[in-house]
């Protein structure tokens, strides 16, 4: 059982609690922390994709196109990826989707600040 998360919706931070009102709201790419019952000094860490979350009935259901938990993550690979993504933003190349690069290098920076 989960006591409480802090999820990136898409205005800002939000916490979620027991008992919270019934919400539906976007997700931006970030990262979700968690306190499970008996653990108040160690929040889990999730890096998320884009997505959608709706808390209803003391449940928290949460959407997204990616989801992984910091000791899931390989660091080196997600220092790998934020080196190419801003490699890619930095290139004068005219071919190159900025917008795309924007994404990899905000989910880049999720997962390494997940594993922190």
């Amino acid at each position: 059982m989960v006591n409480s998360l802090t999820a990136p919706a898409s205005l800002g931070s939000m916490g979620v609690l027991h008992n919270h009102a019934p919400l539906f709201t976007t997700l931006e790419t970030g990262l979700l922390s968690y306190k499970k019952a008996g653990q108040e000094h160690t929040p889990q860490h999730i890096a998320l994709d884009n997505g959608l979350m709706e808390v209803a009935g003391n449940h928290v259901l949460i959407l997204v196109q990616a989801a992984e938990k910091a000791e899931d993550i390989d660091l080196s690979r997600a220092k790998a990826a934020l080196a190419r993504a801003k490699e890619r933003l930095a290139s004068v190349a005219k071919d190159i989707d900025a917008p795309r690069a924007e994404a990899a290098l905000r989910r880049a920076l999720t997962r390494i600040k997940a594993c922190q």
